[in-house]
């Protein structure tokens, strides 16, 4: 039989390098894409005899509510704050591992401490065009996607993430 409080309704706090994110606006979202290849031989056909992992994705997304230029820094990492100024625009050629950090969605009705349904990305970097609404009628809410890179600190199994404590 089921179990009731194992159903989950809630925020996540975010923090992405140690710093909140502040506020979102509509949840966020982990998905896991796994990516496999079929193994084909001629005595079934095209049937499917074995699949083989060959790669996965692990992305966040999230909606910030809060428009500072610190928070928009960690949305445009190829972006440069100078005081009160986040100048925008680089070469070709930057790798995003170089800045890539620990992204952590921590429940926002367990206590710091509980990090039994933590969810860390541990080298993630944003990867999704931002886009900045500015609307008479609407809070100005940006989304950002952060993508896991491989960790290779880690052992296999946990080279993208992990859940729970």
């Amino acid at each position: 039989m089921g179990n009731l409080e194992n159903v989950y309704i809630g925020c996540q706090k975010i923090k992405y390098g140690g710093i909140d994110l502040g506020h979102t606006d509509g949840g966020c979202e982990f998905t896991y894409t796994p990516e496999y290849t079929d193994i084909l031989v001629d005595a079934y056909g095209t049937t499917v005899a074995d699949k083989v992992l060959t790669g996965e994705a692990v992305t966040v997304k999230v909606p910030l509510a809060e428009f500072t230029l610190e928070r928009l820094k960690s949305a445009i990492p190829s972006g440069t704050l100078a005081g009160d100024v986040l100048k925008i625009g680089s070469s070709p050629g930057k790798r995003l591992s170089t800045q890539a950090q620990e992204l952590v969605l921590h429940p926002m009705d367990k206590p710091d401490e509980d990090k039994s349904l933590d969810i860390k990305l541990h080298k993630a970097v944003i990867v999704n065009e931002i886009i900045l609404p500015f609307r008479a009628d609407e809070k100005t809410v940006y989304e950002v996607e952060f993508l896991a890179l491989v960790d290779e600190s880690n052992e296999d199994g946990n080279y993208l993430a992990s859940i729970g404590e």
